[in-house]
């Protein structure tokens, strides 16, 4: 997903690499919900936790120096052309549940599903604030 045309400063910087880690997310726990039922399935997710310190981090150099940077961590990298790459890791927790109990599985799922469709749209609605802030002041 190609949002780099949105991007004016820093904090819409950060914005999109939000809106592009949650529609990884979005992918994997698809996959999770969708692949259930096939042979061999092993649930996977993406470190948010990681993501969050990132993202995190970028944020605090940005308040002390006014400069985003956005360092590679162990599961995400930020790639040329504003690209996000995210490493996925089995999800052994679920994996546990899966084997257990298939329908607090998916339950599991819809939740996780849930969470990160709120975090989507809360990174969506910020940064259409912000966009639609940054036109009329650019009228006046």
């Amino acid at each position: 997903m190609d949002l780099s045309s949105l991007i004016r400063d820093n904090i819409d910087d950060v914005l999109v690499k939000i809106i592009q880690f949650t529609h990884i997310c979005h992918k994997v726990i698809l996959e999770n919900i969708n692949n259930c039922h096939s042979s061999g399935f092993i649930p996977r997710q993406v470190d948010v936790e990681d993501f969050a310190k990132v993202i995190s981090a970028a944020l605090s150099e940005h308040q002390k120096t006014r400069r985003l940077v956005l360092c590679d961590s162990e599961s995400v990298s930020f790639m040329p052309g504003g690209r996000l790459n995210v490493k996925m890791k089995v999800d052994t927790a679920a994996r546990r549940l899966f084997e257990q109990d298939l329908n607090r599985y998916l339950s599991l799922q819809r939740q996780r599903l849930n969470e990160n469709t709120i975090n989507n749209k809360t990174a969506c609605a910020l940064l259409g604030h912000k966009l639609k802030s940054a036109k009329i002041t650019a009228k006046r």
